[in-house]
């Protein structure tokens, strides 16, 4: 048996591999979006990656199963807030060469939304990232991730059974603390991940209390296209609600055991959805 939902798999390896483990994959996901100034603007907030992820998703089911192909009204049903924005937001999409509109031959006022090969290259990228630290945590036997990008079949079916993902986003949103408080934020998700992985590379090895890392607000904005302000204020605000601690005389950082067990509650929860998702694809291939 290669899987078993968290926490009892995950949590059962040691300290030291899983802190290796989160550390790599914060990594990896931060360099996707790292110097990206156009790509962390439309992406900036979480609502905006779950409907991009939703047409792709819509869209391959429609391919395997004939589902209902992917349209604006469809990602308006699915949202349960921002609505008003969406439209913005597919229309940026549609700028920049991500998503493409394709009139209904019936009905030319419904216009399905087709993801371009940017988009699609990008999330199985992101995708893969995430299978990878599934492998390393041990909720996916070895080789899900190479079989993402050697495999269009697998791909396939595991888009089209990745609709089950955002729907436990969704379902969960706001239940992970420190986390959740983040996520809500212009750019904070991506920012929680950076601190999650200066944290574990500070502290490699079990150890209390927890060592601190350097604060580098400064570099954190403009490697992820943020104002300096708005990263300043974030993190003085996370403070202040307990998910951080800030040593000011020594511009360092730490992350308070409160808000790293919620954000690695998240994340156990987050990759188990996606190992779900490759043994459902592997089943169907």
């Amino acid at each position: 048996m290669d899987f078993l939902p968290p926490p009892e798999l995950a949590l059962s390896i040691s300290y030291e591999a899983r802190a290796q483990a989160v550390a790599l994959y914060c990594d990896a996901i931060v360099r996707m979006h790292w110097g990206e100034r156009l790509i962390n603007k439309i992406f900036g907030r979480a609502m905006q990656s779950h409907a991009a992820g939703r047409i792709v998703v819509q869209h391959y089911r429609w391919k395997e199963e004939g589902a209902e192909r992917p349209t604006l009204a469809l990602l308006q049903r699915h949202a349960s807030r921002g609505t008003r924005t969406l439209a913005s937001f597919v229309a940026v999409l549609r700028l920049t060469g991500m998503v493409a509109a394709e009139a209904d031959p019936g009905d030319r006022r419904v216009r399905y939304l087709v993801p371009q090969e940017r988009l699609i290259a990008g999330l199985r990228a992101w995708i893969a990232h995430h299978l990878r630290c599934c492998e390393a945590l041990g909720l996916l036997g070895a080789g899900h991730a190479d079989r993402l990008a050697d495999d269009a079949a697998f791909f396939s079916a595991f888009v089209s059974r990745a609709g089950t993902i955002l729907d436990q986003v969704a379902l969960h949103r706001g239940r992970f603390g420190g986390w959740s408080w983040f996520d809500e934020r212009d750019g904070g998700g991506r920012v929680a991940m950076l601190l999650l992985r200066d944290h574990f590379k500070a502290n490699p090895v079990a150890g209390s209390p927890p060592a601190a890392f350097p604060l580098r607000a400064r570099e954190l904005a403009e490697g992820l296209g943020l104002s300096h302000s708005h990263v300043r204020g974030m993190l003085k605000e996370a403070t202040e609600a307990g998910h951080l601690a800030h040593d000011a005389g020594r511009a360092q950082l730490r992350l308070t055991p409160r808000f790293l067990d919620e954000a690695t509650s998240w994340l156990l929860h987050f990759l188990s959805w996606f190992a779900d998702a490759a043994h459902a694809a592997r089943r169907a291939g």
